[in-house]
């Protein structure tokens, strides 16, 4: 019975039904459902096929974005239910686009991605400075600082941000991790950040492996 609610809850999400998972969400905590495996295998599961279909061209931004609308109302019923080591995210993630540009569509991607995945994710917007991106991360004790730039004139900020961390000794606080349209794996190697993926899909995957790594120790890239 939970299972086969579970497949029926997997496949609204992935078809972003948002008022068919509701339903289907509040039928499997009453049928004794665990929480995190409403989460994980109604949930998670969907949106990692989704993301995988997205990057190969099977489906598109709409189709993401109703299903990251059916997650957000799974986890509003959810989490009331959830025990304090359920509850835990995965880790804490600054984002937002470099200064000088206000490319906004491909870092909410990746936001909403990270989000659903598990991760507590502060999206802090566009244009967002070195210092901004650096206090921000100290206020709120953030795991991970994400840039993304679609402009190659912003990219700068993101080295700049790197340089800032080290000559400020910050830099083993805080995995950096880098994308965006002109961003290519051997410029954020250079540049110093912990991690490069290609695709909003592949940013979850780096950021899980990343949270298992010491900052600054380990260049991970996802190609995916």
């Amino acid at each position: 019975m939970s299972e086969e609610i579970l497949k029926k809850l997997a496949e609204a999400m992935y078809e972003g039904d948002s008022d068919l998972v509701e339903t289907l969400t509040k039928e499997a905590l009453d049928a004794g459902v665990a929480p995190g495996d409403i989460i994980e295998k109604g949930g998670v599961s969907a949106l990692d096929r989704l993301g995988k279909d997205f990057s190969e061209l099977v489906v598109f931004l709409p189709q993401l974005m109703l299903a990251g609308h059916a997650m957000n109302k799974l986890l509003q019923i959810v989490r009331p239910h959830l025990s304090e080591k359920e509850g835990a995210s995965r880790g804490k993630i600054i984002i937002g686009t470099a200064k000088g540009d206000f490319h906004d569509i491909g870092k909410s991607l990746v936001a909403t991605q990270l989000e659903v995945s598990g991760f507590e994710v502060i999206d802090i917007g566009t244009n967002v400075s070195t210092n901004e991106f650096i206090q921000k991360a100290e206020e709120t004790g953030a795991d991970i600082i994400a840039m993304s730039s679609l402009l190659t004139t912003s990219q700068y900020y993101m080295e700049d941000c790197i340089k800032r961390l080290n000559d400020e000794g910050k830099r083993g606080t805080y995995r950096v991790v880098v994308g965006g349209g002109p961003i290519r794996q051997n410029y954020a190697e250079k540049i110093g950040a912990d991690g490069y993926a290609r695709t909003a899909y592949g940013s979850v995957s780096l950021c899980k492996e990343l949270m298992k790594k010491t900052p600054d120790t380990e260049f991970i890239a996802i190609d995916a």
